[in-house]
């Protein structure tokens, strides 16, 4: 068994996980600036809390995991000083807004219309000092804490302490995040309706002569490559979450 002795993951659970309360209705985010803090206001309970290891997300100094949550976007309202915010990374897919003096992030945004999570921002709950918000649930991409410096040895001892604190390790999403992803793709992959069934049937395609040599007969085109950087699921991640470096 995994020696889970000393195996910290973030300040939020590493003394036992707070449970939510379901009449929560949000509280203020505040950044770490000893003058002139941003404030942002969440005005509704968060769902899918989880920690994360991927090195985009804001993490607290000494953790190896972030904590994270989503909201509607409408519930999210900078209150004050959000003259402070600065985008962390314009070209990705989640706009980051960090405070541009002490570096936390307050929120992230999507603004592609067309992505799975659409209308839901990212936020940080442990900036607030209201109780109530929703637990972490799971843990997301915990391979990735390995891309922020943690020794490939400790995996196991961080995965076996995770789930001593009930939160199912998953090298992406939850499955119910990823079969909401593979929802959208396939409702955006989805075929046309079939032409109906009064419309005159199209000619049947030619049958090739008895003497067509089998050179001449026409070969389906091969599937394209597989490009660099993973696999498609992977690289289908990274476009949707910009979870890698």
């Amino acid at each position: 068994m995994a020696n889970t002795q000393d195996v910290l993951i973030h300040p939020a659970v590493d003394h036992g996980i707070r449970r939510g309360n379901p009449d929560f209705s949000g509280g203020v985010l505040t950044c770490h600036c000893a003058t002139r803090p941003v404030k942002v206001r969440v005005g509704a309970q968060t769902a899918h809390n989880h920690v994360c290891g991927c090195t985009k997300c804001w993490k607290p100094e000494g953790a190896i995991f972030s904590q994270v949550a989503v909201v509607s976007r409408d519930a999210v309202e900078v209150l004050e000083n959000g003259d402070k915010l600065q985008v962390v990374n314009k070209d990705a897919p989640i706009q980051r807004y960090a405070c541009r003096d002490c570096g936390v992030h307050m929120y992230g945004r999507i603004e592609n219309k067309d992505h799975p999570f659409y209308g839901l921002d990212f936020v940080h709950t442990e900036l607030s000092s209201e109780d109530g918000w929703s637990a972490p649930e799971f843990a997301a991409f915990v391979s990735s804490v390995i891309e922020s410096g943690v020794d490939p040895s400790r995996m196991d001892g961080i995965r076996a302490r995770l789930r001593e604190l009930g939160l199912t390790p998953y090298d992406t999403l939850s499955p119910p995040l990823m079969d909401a992803i593979a929802a959208h793709v396939a409702k955006r992959q989805a075929k046309p309706a079939p032409a109906a069934a009064n419309r005159s049937a199209a000619p049947a395609p030619a049958q090739p002569t008895p003497d067509a040599s089998p050179a001449r007969q026409p070969h389906p085109a091969p599937p394209p490559p597989l490009a660099a950087g993973g696999s498609i699921f992977a690289r289908l991640l990274d476009k949707l979450l910009g979870r890698g470096r």
